[in-house]
Order: C-alpha cells, then sequence, then structure tokens
C-alpha cells in the first residue's frame, strides 16, 4: 500500500490530498481505500522526508531530494494550486535563530507565500 500511495503522489505535479490519493487508487484497484489510511501513510512519508506537507493546502508532495534535510519554503499559487518548493538555508537559519531569540525550539518550520504563479499572473 505505502508503494501505491507513493506512486500516487509522485504522479502529481501539484500538491495532492489524502483524499485525491485515495479517490485515484479505489479507481485503480477496484475496492475502496479509505482517506485516513492514505493520511497515515503520507505523515509516514513527511516524518521520513520522503514527501511534503502543504500545510495551507492540507496536501502532499513527493520530496524530489529525499536525502537533503531543507526547511519547507512554498510559493503557493492561489489560482491553480501549484506549490513550488524553494530551498534556502539563509532564510531557513534566519527563521530558526528568531524562534529561538524568543525561546521556542523550532522542531519544523514551514514557510508558506500565497499569491500568484507566474502563469497565472501573466
Amino acid at each position: 500500500m505505502r508503494e501505491a500511495v507513493f506512486a500516487e503522489l509522485a504522479r502529481h505535479d501539484r500538491p495532492a490530498s489524502a483524499y485525491d490519493i485515495a479517490d485515484n487508487l479505489s479507481r485503480l484497484r477496484g475496492r475502496r481505500v479509505a482517506p485516513n489510511s492514505v493520511y497515515r501513510i503520507l505523515d509516514l512519508f513527511v516524518a521520513n522526508n520522503l514527501a511534503l506537507r502543504v500545510e495551507s493546502a492540507n496536501a502532499f508532495l513527493a520530496n524530489s531530494h529525499p536525502g537533503c534535510e531543507h526547511d519547507c519554503i512554498f510559493l503557493v499559487c492561489d489560482e491553480c494550486g501549484e506549490a513550488t518548493h524553494v530551498d534556502d538555508d539563509e532564510i531557513a537559519e534566519m527563521i530558526r535563530k528568531i524562534a529561538q531569540s524568543h525561546g521556542f525550539k523550532p522542531e519544523r518550520p514551514v514557510i508558506e507565500v500565497r499569491g500568484l504563479c507566474q502563469g497565472c499572473a501573466g
């Protein structure tokens, strides 16, 4: 089941919800796949850096470089739903330092910038 969920997630070029993945797998398998099962698997993928979660959309992307551990910075298009993952260690470190200066221990910073992608803005 994990392999099927990952294959379905990787097939998407935009963030996919657990419901989208469950619906597509249900059609492929000819039997119902519960979204709760998919959520558990996706959470496992996120915990192991195989997938990234776009918090504001409650959706997931396959991690294109799972060997690298970066904080998530997403540019999320409000029109088409595209989410571009940006790696910027300088910004990520700055956010962590700000959190620490307030006595907060950052575990998993996620930064999302909502707006319009180049295709939708143009």
